[in-house]
């Protein structure tokens, strides 16, 4: 599967998308994104959703000069179709049948059934020529790494990726000419090489510097804080199909018995957020999520006590019926003390915890089998993804077997919306029935600090990152 770091030096750089995923034109990556035209000219959509009609930019070469066709937009749509590796896009495309050539410059994409998801997609796909990958069968994340974008890889050796500007491209230069990734995992020398002057952007401080050394006299006056804000998510999924969990008092208990202020302070030195779910700056549900669930033991425990979950006798043991409150909790062998904040909370209230420890895999069949009652799992996407594999009674990804009438008629007509901006009154809804129903305890979104050099002009971060295309340096006269 591509890494988030690959698909941040190589997407919209060296690679580029049908559809792009752009923020509002006076925006500083806040707002409601919209799709404007990336490799596409245009595209119209069929009266039933079902077919998409995609007509490409003319002019467009590949980086070694070849031209792009409608043959290598069949071929990167089938690819990431079919790839196991990239699930972030496969998920995505469950509803594309088919990409038919029309001409050298046109396609037609076919779908199972109407889903206004697609077009957020293909604002994801990036498109490979064939000519390099397809008749050669190579995979793509070994072969030659040659797009159509603003940027030509020109180095990628060892810790350094060179990325120069590519003169020929279709549409407007890039300001920047040449674009350097260095891998430094020794966080006190980035920190050294900033200073210096040799980097402009550290996307992440580690815990112990920040937030004093991103303070310091000599990195303040000539840096600007950076908050990527990333689109990824931390959780408890919770198996809703069975007790203590069928009834949603208990799954709002747990909720409020994570003290997800200390997480974030004592566990993640402040580099994470409460969140009350997956939705993220930029998005339609941007504005409209509710507040985390607070911290309330009090609260958690008259709701236990409520659906007959009581302590008595004041032994410290919550029962119902005779029978003791006892919960598995899946985890990972590695020590995480954030699962120790949680587990430990639990058994505060009264209630036992059996953790299940085992390798990643074994813990994903537990998962998908449904043998469990709670586990922490990890979210990553993108702005404005499609929600409906992991909340909808049917979703691949909702594990917890978690069922609601209303959530999956919200999914469903999530996704026969095709533009963003209509999709807000139904996010404002969906974010309602969440906070109502409780299918999962959210605990934390990533929330990384880093420094961007006041030189760098164009910054704005947008879906977790920052368009390197719009990226300019502050004349010398400004400075």
């Amino acid at each position: 599967m591509p890494s988030v770091w690959t698909r941040r030096v190589v997407m919209d750089t060296v690679y580029e998308t049908l559809i792009r995923y752009e923020p509002p034109e006076r925006g500083a990556g806040t707002g409601l994104g919209s799709y404007q035209p990336g490799l596409a000219r245009s595209w119209q959509v069929s009266p039933d959703g079902r077919v998409i009609k995609v007509e490409l930019q003319p002019k467009v070469r590949f980086h070694d000069g070849k031209p792009l066709t409608s043959v290598d937009i069949q071929y990167s749509l089938e690819r990431a179709h079919l790839e196991k590796r990239a699930t972030h896009l496969r998920s995505q495309l469950v509803d594309l049948e088919s990409v038919e050539l029309i001409s050298t410059r046109a396609v037609r994409i076919r779908l199972y059934r109407r889903n206004g998801y697609i077009l957020r997609a293909l604002a994801q796909v990036p498109i490979m020529p064939f000519h390099v990958h397809g008749k050669t069968r190579l995979e793509p994340h070994r072969g030659p790494v040659i797009g159509t974008g603003p940027y030509k890889l020109a180095k990628w050796k060892g810790e350094l990726i060179h990325l120069t500007r590519f003169d020929n491209y279709w549409g407007k230069k890039v300001a920047i000419k040449d674009v350097e990734f260095v891998y430094e995992p020794d966080a006190a020398q980035a920190l050294n090489s900033a200073k210096r002057g040799s980097l402009d952007i550290i996307p992440a401080l580690i815990p112990a510097h920040h937030p004093e050394q991103a303070n310091a006299p000599g990195i303040r006056s000539v840096f600007r804080a950076l908050r990527l804000r990333p689109a990824s998510f931390s959780y408890l999924v919770i198996n809703a199909s069975k007790a203590p969990f069928d009834d949603v008092r208990v799954r709002k208990a747990i909720s409020m018995m994570i003290d997800r202020p200390s997480l974030s302070k004592e566990v993640h030195d402040g580099l994470v957020r409460p969140v009350a779910g997956p939705v993220w700056p930029g998005g339609p549900g941007d504005g409209a999520s509710p507040a985390p669930v607070p911290y309330d033991p009090g609260s958690a425990g008259d709701l236990l006590d409520r659906a007959g979950w009581r302590d008595g006798d004041r032994d410290g043991k919550r029962e119902r019926a005779g029978k003791r409150m006892r919960i598995s909790l899946l985890a990972l062998k590695n020590k995480d003390p954030e699962r120790t904040l949680i587990r430990t909370g639990l058994r505060r209230m009264g209630i036992a915890v059996d953790l299940r420890r085992g390798p990643r895999e074994v813990l994903l069949n537990r998962l998908r089998k449904h043998s469990f009652d709670l586990a922490i799992m990890g979210w990553k996407g993108y702005v404005d993804q499609d929600l409906w594999p992991l909340l909808h009674t049917h979703g691949k990804l909702n594990f917890g077997k978690f069922s609601d009438p209303n959530i999956d008629k919200l999914l469903d007509g999530l996704r026969s919306v095709w533009d963003p901006s209509s999709r807000a009154p139904l996010m404002r809804k969906l974010s309602k029935a969440i906070s109502q129903t409780h299918p999962f305890a959210a605990l934390r979104a990533d929330d990384p600090h880093g420094l961007i050099h006041r030189r760098v002009e164009g910054a704005i971060v947008w879906d977790g990152w920052i368009p390197l295309r719009r990226l300019s340096f502050v004349s010398q006269d400004e400075q």
